[in-house]
């Protein structure tokens, strides 16, 4: 990106949000009413708050956003919030990014992740959509699961689409997503990656013929079973294979002579061949294993052209993907996301589509900051994101002037090659109850 002050990041946030209220028959209720006369919150305090929210009650949340001569009660903002729809935050979220120029490439290219995770919600059992019984004899838990699109080079939030918990489906997310972006004019051909959890025939199909390029890592299994009639298939160490494959609805022997023939029954999911049809799809994409251990193997599936793009060029791709991990850490814990305030379905919306606009803001304020890093004979020093976000917040709402000197004061050292087991544990959100 390119050189800018955090004013200007803040003023070009501001302006976005000037951009909806120019819109506001699509972004309003009410649009003739809404926000024509003087009151105590403004339209533009009304998107800020959502997005400012940290883990206080509301009433205690207001008296940090507002001066003390014009503090509003909690039921005001309840009720201002109430005349702004959900697809007013979206539209910010969209509208800000786009704004932001001069993006980081690979080779020219923009490299975006898809991966979802799920976010835990204020404990509401009537929510039927949201409420789950994780544990028997427990409370439930209520949770959404978001999927989304991320650049890992900009640190950059693109798209995110929000999925009900029992009808959460990633992989068709990520269909949708590849669909969308096919017929939208965007200024940088576009690399999409993602984990082995979105292996699919069917997603290869959706990015192939949409003209899209991908990396998908795949489990062993699956890879081996891509030409289960060639002898020594994926046996070596290191493996870069071109491979044609044919997708069909149909068992006969016509069908079965075909180079690496796989079947899907009526009720596999594969958009680009009718159920109970003679119709049969045509893929033709690259196989690549390496190891990454003395006694563990990637393997990786993409359709990047080989003259262009090494194995140790994909390689450098897919380990730039997991930025993506950070960046979910990052959102929900530096951005408060895992301190909902809201219970009602279209507030929820509001909030965290609101808290990823913050995340992005704080991405691009992180490059108006003039020290990126600082190197030691021991360490390389990066920003600290969780600060930075923090920092944001205030310096939006006017309690930091010169936040630039601030976010470069907080660094962190990079350790490379530290790993840890992931311990998994039950988790919900803070009760609102408690705040």
């Amino acid at each position: 990106m390119q050189h800018i002050s955090c004013e200007q990041v803040r003023q070009l946030l501001l302006s976005s949000i000037d951009h909806l209220l120019s819109h506001r028959e699509e972004f309003l209720k009410n649009p003739q009413s809404d926000f024509t006369r003087f009151r105590k919150i403004s339209f533009v305090q009304a998107i800020l708050f959502p997005m400012l929210l940290g883990h206080e009650n509301l009433a205690t949340e207001l008296m940090d956003f507002f001066d003390e001569d014009k503090l509003p009660l909690p039921s005001a903002m309840v009720q201002r919030r109430s005349l702004i729809r959900p697809e007013a935050f979206q539209e910010l979220l969209f509208y800000f990014t786009e704004q932001i120029t001069a993006l980081k490439t690979f080779h020219g290219y923009q490299l975006v992740s898809c991966d979802g995770s799920r976010l835990n919600l204020p404990y509401n059992p009537s929510d039927p959509d949201s409420f789950i019984q994780c544990i028997e004899g427990r409370k439930g838990i209520n949770q959404m699961h978001m999927n989304a699109l991320y650049d890992p080079m900009n640190d950059l939030f693109l798209d995110v689409e929000l999925q009900s918990i029992h009808e959460m489906n990633e992989k068709a997310a990520f269909t949708r997503f590849l669909d969308k972006y096919a017929h939208l004019e965007t200024a940088l051909k576009r690399i999409y990656s993602a984990d082995r959890g979105f292996a699919s025939y069917n997603i290869f199909a959706h990015a192939i013929h949409n003209g899209q390029l991908f990396l998908i890592r795949v489990p062993e299994s699956f890879a081996k079973g891509i030409c289960t009639n060639r002898e020594n298939w994926l046996s070596d160490e290191y493996a870069d294979e071109e491979v044609t494959v044919h997708i069909g609805r149909r068992r006969s022997e016509k069908f079965q002579k075909l180079e690496n023939f796989h079947y899907i029954p009526s009720v596999g999911h594969y958009d680009y061949a009718r159920a109970w049809s003679d119709d049969v799809d045509c893929l033709g994409f690259r196989v690549l294993k390496f190891p990454i251990s003395d006694d563990s193997f990637e393997y990786i599936v993409t359709n990047l052209p080989k003259y262009s793009f090494s194995l140790d060029t994909v390689k450098k791709l897919y380990k730039l993907r997991w930025n993506q991990e950070t960046a979910f850490r990052y959102l929900k814990y530096g951005g408060n996301v895992v301190h909902l305030h809201s219970l009602k379905k279209e507030y929820l919306l509001q909030e965290i589509y609101a808290k990823l606009t913050l995340y992005n803001f704080s991405a691009c304020l992180e490059t108006a900051v003039k020290i990126r890093e600082k190197k030691t004979d021991k360490y390389t020093y990066v920003i600290n994101h969780t600060q930075m976000q923090k920092i944001c917040i205030r310096f939006l709402r006017g309690a930091i002037q010169n936040a630039e000197e601030l976010i470069s004061g907080f660094l962190v050292p990079i350790r490379p090659g530290r790993s840890f087991e992931r311990k998994l544990r039950r988790q919900s959100a803070e009760p609102l109850t408690y705040r």
